[in-house]
């Protein structure tokens, strides 16, 4: 089962392993707190601000690279799914979540 949610969000059991999905560390927030199993800083969404330059660029097979990330986020998704069980995907901004869901 996939999760996503809020790192702000109290984390709870059902949680399962908690990875999270953000290039820098969230402000006022503990690695205590925050209970994540996992940092994927990597794997993080392509920044807003630069999604129009992105659209326009591709790589040598032709693909953008806002594309690229999504299908690489699928399949690390998906295979940490396998492994793991429950997964859930924590960040710390609503743009995150929103390009998560698939």
């Amino acid at each position: 089962m996939l999760k996503i949610k809020g790192i702000y969000q109290l984390p709870e059991e059902e949680d399962g392993f908690r990875i999270l999905i953000d290039e820098s560390w969230p402000e006022n927030l503990s690695r205590e707190e925050a209970q994540v199993d996992l940092w994927l800083k990597d794997i993080s969404p392509p920044d807003p601000d630069q999604e129009g330059d992105m659209m326009g660029s591709a790589d040598v097979r032709g693909e953008n690279p806002g594309e690229l990330w999504r299908r690489t986020a699928i399949k690390l998704i998906r295979a940490t799914e396998k492994e793991k069980g429950t997964v859930t995907f924590v960040c710390s901004t609503l743009q995150s979540i929103k390009q998560l869901q698939f």
